[in-house]
């Protein structure tokens, strides 16, 4: 975010930033029993929201505040001005259409911003921090009890909880394969359209799945088992290049290079060649013979191709499309027990952006993807929805 600018009417004025703001804000020195905004509604703050960390969009994300029409969720914006809001072009950036408040430190007289898409947020004046008191903030924020967990709990039970937390997101993800199987779905199509989806970047992802309904397993492995191995991967390329294009997926937004779709449908098309035998959960559920250890290893080797798929996607791959069904089919406890020490063994694969403040605060602790999961767990049952001080690390 670009800082404010001091206009000359108030150079007699100690200047302040944005940087100011958001000192305030994220440790909350706020006088939090008496805020109002700008057309005279009282507010509280039940959790001032995660640090967007220099990521485009909000400057806080998932805040949860409570106001007479009750609380609200969504996302903090900070400037110096209220002006500056539509100054940046964020009116119209459709990432800042969830904002539930906007503090500024000058509300040059507005009580409402409004907000891509008809909606608007209520502004919160935050008094301007004394030069000598900026020194003295840090000292009295606020920050999440999770960053004092290591101090708190120690390593051994932070990791502990992780694991915990890890194993209950887990078992979630069985959930829906086991419908899935019960309703009579061919675990074959379960783990091609988890390969799929799992391929894909953000808004591809629904593309991507649809893909596996289009080209189901069945018939795309029909297609490529009467070829010479040779001839396999690029015969699936074009049948999915093909598919893809018949759906008529909106053009992707910019991505990073590699992450576009064509090198996901080459990834695809790999696996594709290398499964179309005896099929990817047959292959894959296989190497779940070994102990846990190598097991885990083998199924990241078997779901990594050279330039293609990567370390971490594979990772990926074999934590969301491939253990779950497996967990799922398991015809005993010790099998489903089994299937979860396999999950355990998996390593960490890229690390999430939207968890960074968990990683932040528990650095000491070894992570693998499991670990993770608990991450994101926390993420989603606590972080986001107002839970901060009641998670298990709290």
């Amino acid at each position: 975010m670009a800082a404010g600018v001091t206009r000359v009417a108030d150079v007699r004025r100690e200047y302040v930033s944005e940087a100011d703001l958001s000192v305030v804000w994220e440790g909350q020195l706020l006088a939090r029993k008496s805020l109002r905004t700008e057309d005279g509604q009282p507010l509280r703050v039940i959790y001032r929201g995660l640090p967007a960390g220099g990521a485009a969009g909000p400057d806080f994300r998932d805040a949860v505040v409570a106001t007479p029409q009750g609380p609200r969720r969504g996302d903090v914006e900070l400037h110096v001005r209220a002006s500056d809001f539509r100054r940046h072009g964020h009116h119209e950036n459709p990432a800042y259409a969830g904002i539930v408040l906007h503090a500024v430190f000058d509300a040059e007289g507005e009580a409402y911003t409004d907000l891509p898409g008809g909606g608007s947020a209520p502004l919160l004046v935050v008094p301007r921090p004394s030069r000598r008191s900026r020194g003295r903030a840090a000292a009295r924020a606020w920050a999440e009890p999770c960053a004092t967990a290591i101090e708190r709990l120690g390593e051994e039970a932070s990791a502990a909880a992780l694991d915990r937390l890890g194993e209950m997101r887990f078992r979630q993800k069985m959930n829906g394969p086991r419908e899935r199987l019960a309703a009579g779905e061919a675990r074959d199509e379960l783990v091609w359209e988890g390969l799929l989806e799992g391929l894909a970047y953000g808004a591809d992802r629904e593309a991507f799945r649809r893909l596996a309904a289009v080209v189901s397993w069945a018939s795309l492995a029909a297609s490529l088992r009467p070829l010479a191995p040779g001839e396999r991967e690029e015969a699936a390329k074009e049948s999915l290049e093909r598919a893809l294009a018949g759906l008529a997926v909106a053009p992707p937004r910019a991505v990073r290079p590699g992450n576009g779709p064509e090198r996901r449908i080459a990834g695809a098309a790999a696996l594709c060649a290398r499964f179309a035998a005896n099929g990817p959960a047959g292959a894959l559920l296989a190497l779940l013979a070994q102990s846990a250890r190598p097991a885990a290893s083998s199924l990241v080797r078997a779901l990594s191709v050279p330039r293609l798929i990567g370390r971490g996607r594979a990772v990926e791959l074999a934590a969301n499309a491939v253990l779950p069904l497996a967990a799922a089919l398991a015809a005993s406890a010790e099998e489903e027990a089994h299937v979860g020490a396999v999950y355990g063994e998996l390593p960490l694969p890229a690390r999430y952006g939207a968890v960074r403040h968990l990683h932040r605060a528990l650095a000491p602790v070894r992570l693998s993807a499991r670990r993770q999961q608990g991450m994101l767990y926390l993420l989603k049952q606590y972080c986001t929805q107002g839970g901060c001080g009641r998670c298990p690390l709290s």
